[in-house]
């Protein structure tokens, strides 16, 4: 491990404009399609999550116990954006960041993102509605990875097969870490990743504003889940 950077250049193999035009493009249309699936995904469970109860005692500590870790969760999700967004430093797309957190996963701001709606779903007091909303949500994101992954090809080639080869697509391997002793950092790019993450936290109240509404009989829970 060195603490050298490792920011790689688009290599000399790199397809010609033209098809770097035409996968920038499809790229584009991927991300408006990932987030309006994010956006029907949740729809659909502020729809669905009303009717759906925590098993377990909503006083017991296994109840309280999920709250609490998806909070911790969540607070990990903006803290771990917030340093992939350090490290990019403005360059996504002109470079392949090949340090820091991107040193130990190839898509860490999507790690991050499916731990924080684990941390929602667990908000609800049930494993089993994050589990389910986070594999729905990891479904998604691996799409939009093999878009994302087609673009990095075309653009850096060899490069970027080299960094596959070394660096996991979203499990991290920590013994990989290595990072410059110095990053150029984008404010604005934190300040939006900050901004973006936040309404992470609304779903506390709104899932303890379910529950008070559950309790009161004003709606009635269908299905039962632990």
């Amino acid at each position: 491990m060195t603490a050298t950077s490792r920011t790689l250049s688009p290599s000399s193999s790199s397809r010609p404009t033209a098809d770097m035009e035409t996968v920038w493009r499809r790229l584009a249309h991927a991300q408006v399609l990932r987030r309006r699936a994010l956006g029907v995904l949740g729809v659909l469970a502020v729809l669905a999550l009303p009717w759906i109860g925590s098993a377990w005692a909503e006083e017991g500590w296994v109840h309280q116990g999920l709250e609490w870790a998806g909070l911790a969760l969540m607070v990990l999700a903006l803290l771990g954006r917030c340093a992939c967004m350090l490290y990019l430093g403005g360059r996504k797309g002109a470079d392949l960041v090949a340090e820091g957190p991107y040193s130990v996963c190839r898509n860490p701001l999507y790690v991050f993102s499916i731990l924080a709606v684990l941390g929602i779903g667990l908000q609800t007091g049930s494993l089993m509605v994050g589990l389910i909303l986070t594999l729905v949500a990891m479904a998604v994101f691996c799409w939009i990875v093999g878009e994302e992954e087609r673009l990095l090809r075309t653009s850096f080639g060899m490069s970027f097969e080299d960094y596959c080869a070394r660096v996991p697509r979203f499990l991290p391997r920590l013994s990989a870490w290595h990072s410059p002793r110095h990053v150029t950092v984008d404010l604005r790019g934190v300040w939006n990743t900050v901004r973006d993450a936040l309404p992470y936290f609304l779903s506390i109240p709104v899932f303890e504003a379910v529950e008070a509404a559950q309790n009161a009989g004003w709606i009635h829970i269908r299905v039962w889940l632990y």
